[in-house]
């Protein structure tokens, strides 16, 4: 198995969840989604992530890395990999109550190859979100992964944007097939 993992904005490659997740297979990797990669532009960004990504037999994503993940899968050659979307950034998300709004970069681009049927995603992709998330507003989840054919979405009563470690580590697990013994 081949393990590949991108955080999410201001994440680390050592520490957290990819802490947990070098500890589960042999040939992990992380990448950090951090200030080092956000100087970049965002077609390097994408690149980047595009070739992080190549080798993986598995994938896990959260928050902005998922975004990131969507992007490069724009007209993309098809992949096997099987994927794991934590909290993922799908769109534009508002919450009126905090005043807060959130619009990712290249959001049009996004939503057009969405409707132009141009995203090339694996077989095999779960979502996991918190109803509670501010950030990747789970309507916007519900949305985006019905134009997409991702049938495979949990939305957590309780959760939000940061999902509780317990969530997160049985969720993972049984993605790997950790609980079932399948890899």
């Amino acid at each position: 198995m081949k393990l590949r993992y991108i955080t999410g904005r201001g994440g680390s490659a050592t520490q957290g969840l990819s802490l947990y997740l070098s500890t589960l297979v042999n040939d992990y990797q992380g990448l950090a989604n951090d200030s080092e990669l956000h100087r970049l532009s965002v077609d390097e960004q994408i690149n980047i992530v595009s070739k992080f990504c190549g080798p993986a037999t598995h994938l896990i994503a959260n928050s902005y890395g998922a975004y990131l993940w969507l992007l490069s899968r724009i007209d993309a050659a098809p992949s096997e990999t099987r994927v794991l979307l934590l909290s993922p950034v799908m769109g534009r998300a508002v919450d009126p109550e905090k005043m807060l709004s959130s619009r990712p970069p290249r959001l049009k681009g996004l939503e057009n190859a969405v409707d132009e049927q141009r995203l090339v995603l694996p077989e095999l992709v779960s979502v996991v979100t918190g109803k509670d998330d501010n950030v990747c507003d789970y309507q916007t989840a519900l949305r985006q992964c019905a134009k997409l054919g991702i049938t495979d979405l949990s939305v957590i009563e309780g959760e939000g944007h940061d999902m509780s470690h317990d969530l997160v580590s049985k969720t993972v697990d049984t993605f790997l097939g950790k609980l079932t013994g399948v890899n």
